[in-house]
């Protein structure tokens, strides 16, 4: 799975390379945006990024043949991963076989070429149309995906704990173990992914490189469940409110409906 890579300035011209098949343009800009990319992410020499552009020029056919199976949205991930590829057989003996840092690179890429970070973003959007939703119905929202309070959403968290004579101190206690362990978890996960990840860009035989790729989409399908896992259930939500549990479903539900008018993936950027 190829990650998405948005940046405004390179994704039109690689479309319009599509539509007319004239490639000496995007030809001209895209090997250095590609070394471009590896170069924030690696410590390479001046002498490496022009040997690297030379290399993507040299293939340069044969890789924008094989970018085409690929949608926009994931064209950029493919062109990144194929430049770490280069640059790891290219200068092969100067790696650390040690290290899982490149490795890991290549299946997350979650910061863009362009300043403007689209999770950062999306974060800030989210908490803007939280706090456009009913107090009450973000509260529960907060509870369930462990979103970001306003001193607001604090203050009414706080008065309904303490109206249903529960412990303030016990509920972030409880919140603050939760977090460790979603912690811990998604840590372990990553290390998987990253496992085979480096197993697949390290072996060539086409049958093992067929069950290492089965086993990275596994965890990351795993990552991703765990990721999206309810902080607080229903029931305990209910019970930390003083509320039945068919008027969390009902704020769930009308909270949930609101944010994925704005943006359909907008939980998932907790």
């Amino acid at each position: 799975m190829l990650p998405k890579i948005l940046d405004e300035k390179i994704l039109p011209i690689i479309s319009q390379a599509r539509i007319s098949n004239d490639l000496t343009y995007v030809k001209e800009l895209l090997p250095i945006w590609m070394v471009d990319r590896l170069a924030k992410k690696r410590n390479i020499t001046e002498d490496e990024s022009s040997e690297m552009v030379v290399t993507i020029l040299e293939v340069f056919s044969k890789m924008w043949t094989l970018s085409l199976k690929y949608q926009l949205t994931h064209v950029l991930g493919f062109f990144v991963t194929y430049i770490f590829n280069q640059y790891r057989n290219r200068f092969r003996k100067m790696e650390s076989p040690e290290s899982g840092e490149l490795y890991l690179q290549l299946w997350n890429y979650e910061s863009p070429a362009n300043e403007e970070d689209p999770i950062v973003e999306q974060v800030g959007i989210l908490k803007l149309n939280l706090e456009q939703l009913p107090s009450f119905t973000a509260l529960v929202l907060s509870l369930q995906f462990d979103l970001p309070m306003n001193q607001n959403l604090k203050q009414l968290l706080l008065w309904k704990l303490k109206e249903n004579q529960m412990d303030p101190n016990s509920f972030f206690l409880e919140c603050e173990g939760r977090r460790n362990i979603q912690q811990q978890l998604v840590e372990r996960l990553t290390s998987m992914i990253t496992r085979y990840t480096r197993k697949l860009y390290e072996t060539t035989d086409p049958n093992r490189r067929l069950w290492y790729g089965k086993q990275k989409k596994i965890w990351m399908l795993r990552r991703t469940r765990a990721l999206d896992r309810s902080f607080f259930s229903e029931r305990e939500i209910a019970k930390w409110l003083g509320i039945t549990r068919k008027a969390v479903r009902n704020h769930l539900s009308q909270g949930k409906h609101e944010l994925r008018k704005v943006g359909k993936d907008l939980l998932h950027y907790a």
